[in-house]
C-alpha cells in the first residue's frame, strides 16, 4: 500500500525539521543527565578496589591528600565563607552565563513552536496527534528537575554519626591527638552502649595510626598517636573485640541456607558509607598480622577478620590481601601454635564460604607452600610437613574443586619435566626438576591423593573420589622425574620420591611397579665398586635429595645407599604381604637379589639382601599355606579381596621384619637429630664467645648460610653421566 498524501507532504516539508528538533531534545536530556550524575551525594561516590575514591575533575579535591580524604569522612570539603577570590568569581560568572544560555534556549524553543502553529497549522495538528512529547518538551523543566534532585534530602538519619565524626576531623592533618586510657574507656562505653558509628570511626583511625607508626614515613601525620604500650594493647583489644559488633548492629547480617553469613542489604546507605572505612581497616589488619608473631594477638586478629569476612565478600582484592597475609603466617611463623591458629582460620573460612573463598584459599595455600619449602633441612622439615598435611585438609573440603586445581598443578609439573627432557641446548635444564620445591610438590600431591582416594573413605561415601583420576598422571610424572638424571649423586632424590609412591600405593590400593626402580641401583658403580675410605658423617637421606661430590665413591655413601635400597624394597613388598598373589609378586625380586649376591663382593649388602630374601621366602610359604585351602579362582575378585581380611599385616613374617626395621630407623634418626642439634648449639656458643652479638643475629646468619649452601650446591651440580654407563 502506498503512502498517503499527508505523509508525503510531511516527508517533503517537515521531516528534516522534526528530526533536528528530536536531536535537540536528545542532546538536552543527555546534558541534564550528566548534571544529575555530577550532583550525586559524595557518600555514594565510587571507590577503587583498594578503598580509595576514584579521581574526578572536581577542583575541590586538588589540594587534598588521600589520607586527608579518609579523615574527612568522605565529605565534600566546604568552601570558607570569605570574600570570593577572582577565580571563584569567574566560576560564578560562568555559571550565571550557563543559566542565561539555558533560559535563552528555552525561550527560543517556545518561539519556534508558536511560529509553527501559526504558519503550518496542519502540521502542528499532526504533531499533536502523533508526537505529543516533542511539543510538550520544556528545557526549563529538566533544569528544575536536575536542581530539585540534587537538593533532595538523603537518609541523614543513617549517616549522622559518620558526618559527626567527619566534622571532628577537619583539622586532623595539623593536630595530633595523643590517645590515653581515659579516651579508650570513653570509646569503649560509647561503642558498647550506643553503638556509635562516630566513635567507631575514631577508634579505627587510632588503630590505623597505632599499627602503622613504625612502618610509615615521617611525612604521614595521623590524627591520633599512640606511644604508651598499655594504651596500645587496650586499643588493639577494643578494636578487635568491639568494632565488628558496632558494624553488625548498623549493617546486620543474614544467615544463608548453607550456614554462612552475608550482608542483609548491600544497597543500604550505611553499608555503602562504611565500605571505604572497612577497606581501610582491612589494610590495618594486614599490617598488624605482618608485624605480630604473638599467638594470642594473631588469634584475636583472625577472630575479628572472621566476623568481618561477610562485609569483604564483594571485594576480591581485599580478600586476597587478607588471605595472603594469613598464609604467610601459616608458612613462616616460628611457633607451631601460631601456624595452627592461621590454618584453623583458613579451614573454617574455606568451609563457610566455599563459593567465594575456597578456590582462592586453595590456590594461595599451594603457591605459599611451594614458596616457603625452598629452604629444606632437618630443622625445617617438620614445619614443611605440617604445611603439607594441613593443606591436604584444605584440598579435602570439595574433591570436585580440588580435582580441577590438582589437574592444573600436576600438568604444570609434567610440563617442567618434559621441558627438562627435550631442552638439549641448556646444560642446567634439569635444575627445574631436581630441586626441593619440585620434589615437595610431588610429595604433596601424593598425600592429597592418598587421603582422598582411600578405599574405606570411598566406601563410606558410596562413590569413587574424583581425584582418583589423577593417580596415573602423578605416578607417571614421578617415575619420569626419578629417571631424568640416573646418577649416584641424585640417588637420595630417587629414594625420596619412591617413598611418596609407596604412600600412594598403600593408601589407595593401586599397584605401582616400584621394584624395577630399586633393582636398577644394583648395577650402579656406587654399589658394585670397591669404595674408598672416608671420615665423612653418614648422609641424611631423609633431608637431602642430592649428595655432595665428596660423598661419591666413599664407603659411608655406599653403606647408606645399600641400607636405603633394602629398606625401600621391604616397604614395597610389605604393601602386598597379605595378597593372595604375593608368591608370584615376590619371585622376580627374589631372583634379582639372589643373582646379585652370587657375584657381589659387597659383604654388607649381601647380608642385608640375604635377610630380606629369607623373609620374602618365609612370607611366600605363609601365603601358599593359607591359599591352599581356598575354593575360589582368580576370577572371583570379591573373594580375592577378602583373602586374609582379618589377618593383621604386622603379624605376617615380612610384616614383623618391617616393624623391627622401622624401629631401628627411628632410633637412628633420633640420634642423628640430637647430634646435629648439639653440633649447631656448640657452634653457636663458639660464635657468641668469640665475636659477641646476640642470638637473633646468629639465627639470621645460619639461615643465610643454609641459603648460600643451597645455591652453591646448585652451582656445583655438574652431572657425570659416565658413572652409570
Amino acid at each position: 500500500m502506498g503512502s498517503t498524501k499527508s505523509t508525503k507532504k510531511f516527508n517533503k516539508n517537515h521531516l528534516k525539521h522534526t528530526l533536528d528538533q528530536r536531536k535537540v531534545e536528545k542532546k538536552y536530556k543527555q546534558k541534564t543527565a550528566l548534571q544529575k550524575k555530577k550532583g550525586k551525594d559524595v557518600y555514594f561516590e565510587e571507590v577503587e578496589d583498594d578503598g580509595t575514591p576514584k579521581k574526578t575533575g572536581d577542583e575541590l579535591f586538588e589540594d587534598m591528600s588521600v589520607e586527608d580524604f579518609f579523615k574527612g569522612g568522605f565529605e565534600v570539603p566546604t568552601e570558607e565563607k570569605e570574600k570570593k577570590s577572582k577565580k571563584a568569581q569567574a566560576k560564578a560568572d560562568k555559571k550565571a552565563d550557563k543559566k542565561a544560555d539555558k533560559k535563552a534556549d528555552s525561550d527560543s524553543h517556545r518561539t519556534d513552536l508558536d511560529d509553527l502553529a501559526k504558519n503550518d497549522p496542519e502540521f502542528y495538528k499532526y504533531l499533536q496527534e502523533n508526537d505529543k512529547n516533542l511539543l510538550s518538551f520544556d528545557p526549563s523543566k529538566f533544569d528544575d528537575e536536575a536542581g530539585s534532585e540534587g537538593e533532595e534530602d538523603l537518609d541523614l538519619e543513617a549517616l549522622d554519626d559518620i558526618k559527626a565524626a567527619a566534622s571532628d576531623d577537619e583539622d586532623a592533618s595539623t593536630v595530633t591527638v595523643e590517645v590515653t586510657m581515659k579516651e579508650i574507656n570513653k570509646w569503649k562505653k560509647l561503642m558498647n552502649e550506643e553503638k556509635s558509628l562516630a566513635t567507631l570511626k575514631k577508634v579505627l583511625q587510632a588503630f590505623k595510626a597505632a599499627v602503622n607508626t613504625a612502618n610509615d614515613d615521617e611525612k604521614i601525620i595521623y590524627k591520633y598517636s599512640v606511644t604508651n604500650p598499655d594504651v596500645f594493647n587496650a586499643l588493639v583489644v577494643l578494636t578487635l573485640k568491639n568494632a565488628h559488633t558496632v558494624i553488625q548492629h548498623h549493617v546486620p547480617l543474614k544467615k544463608q541456607s548453607n550456614g554462612c553469613k552475608t550482608v542483609a542489604d548491600e544497597s543500604s546507605k550505611k553499608y555503602r558509607a562504611l565500605t571505604p572505612i572497612l577497606k581501610s581497616h582491612a589494610g590495618s589488619l594486614v599490617t598488624i598480622l605482618t608485624d605480630m608473631n604473638n599467638t594470642e594477638t594473631v588469634s584475636l586478629v583472625l577472630a575479628s577478620i572472621q566476623e568481618l569476612t561477610p562485609y569483604f565478600l564483594s571485594y576480591r582484592k581485599v580478600l586476597k590481601t587478607l588471605i595472603t597475609a594469613v598464609i604467610d603466617i601459616w608458612g613462616t611463623a616460628t611457633d607451631i601454635q601460631t601456624r595452627i591458629v592461621a590454618f584453623s582460620f583458613l579451614l573454617q573460612s574455606a568451609k563457610d564460604y566455599q563459593k567465594a573463598l575456597l578456590e582462592m584459599v586453595l590456590k594461595l595455600s599451594y603457591s605459599g607452600f611451594v614458596k616457603h619449602c625452598h629452604n629444606t633441612s632437618i630443622h625445617t622439615m617438620d614445619m614443611i610437613n605440617f604445611q603439607k598435611n594441613s593443606a591436604v585438609e584444605l584440598f579435602s573440603i570439595n574433591p570436585t574443586v580440588s580435582y580441577q586445581h590438582g589437574f592444573e598443578f600436576i600438568r604444570q609439573l609434567a610440563i617442567h619435566l618434559r621441558n627438562s627432557m627435550t631442552d638439549k641446548n641448556k646444560k642446567d635444564a634439569y635444575k627445574t626438576v631436581y630441586n626441593w620445591q619440585y620434589c615437595h610438590s610431588l610429595d604433596f600431591w601424593s598425600r592429597v591423593l592418598s587421603s582422598a582416594c582411600d578405599p574405606n573413605k570411598e566406601a563410606l561415601e558410596g562413590k569413587e573420589s574424583p581425584l582418583r583420576g589423577l593417580i596415573y598422571p602423578l605416578v607417571q610424572v614421578t617415575l619420569g622425574a626419578m629417571r631424568l638424571i640416573p646418577t649416584p649423586q641424585y640417588f637420595p632424590l630417587r629414594f625420596y620420591l619412591v617413598r611418596s609412591l609407596i604412600r600412594v600405593s598403600r593408601q589407595t590400593g593401586v599397584y605401582i611397579p616400584l621394584l624395577p626402580v630399586l633393582t636398577e641401583l644394583l648395577a650402579s658403580n656406587t654399589v658394585t665398586k670397591n669404595p674408598k675410605a672416608s671420615t665423612l658423617k653418614p648422609l641424611d637421606f631423609d633431608h637431602n635429595i642430592r649428595a655432595n661430590k665428596a660423598y661419591l665413591g666413599t664407603r659411608v655413601y655406599q653403606d647408606g645407599v645399600c641400607e636405603q635400597l633394602v629398606e625401600l624394597s621391604a616397604e614395597f613388598f610389605v604393601l602386598h604381604t597379605k595378597s593372595i598373589a604375593f608368591p608370584e609378586l615376590a619371585t622376580p625380586g627374589v631372583i634379582a637379589f639372589k643373582r646379585f649376591t652370587k657375584r657381589s663382593k659387597n659383604i654388607k649388602l649381601n647380608k642385608l639382601l640375604q635377610t630380606l630374601i629369607d623373609k620374602l621366602e618365609t612370607n611366600t610359604k605363609f601365603i601358599e599355606q593359607k591359599r591352599s585351602s581356598v575354593d575360589f579362582g582368580p576370577q572371583n575378585k570379591e573373594q580375592v579381596a577378602k583373602f586374609l581380611q582379618d589377618q593383621r599385616w604386622d603379624h605376617t613374617p615380612l610384616g614383623a621384619y618391617v616393624i623391627v626395621q622401622r624401629q631401628v630407623k627411628e632410633e637412628r634418626a633420633r640420634i642423628l637429630k640430637e647430634s646435629l642439634e648439639a653440633d649447631a648449639e656448640e657452634e653457636k656458643q663458639k660464635k657468641l664467645s668469640i665475636g659477641g652479638g646476640d642470638e637473633e643475629d646468629l639465627d639470621l646468619e645460619e639461615e643465610n648460610d643454609e641459603e648460600e649452601s643451597d645455591e652453591s650446591e646448585a652451582e656445583d651440580s655438574d652431572v657425570d653421566m659416565e658413572d652409570d654407563e
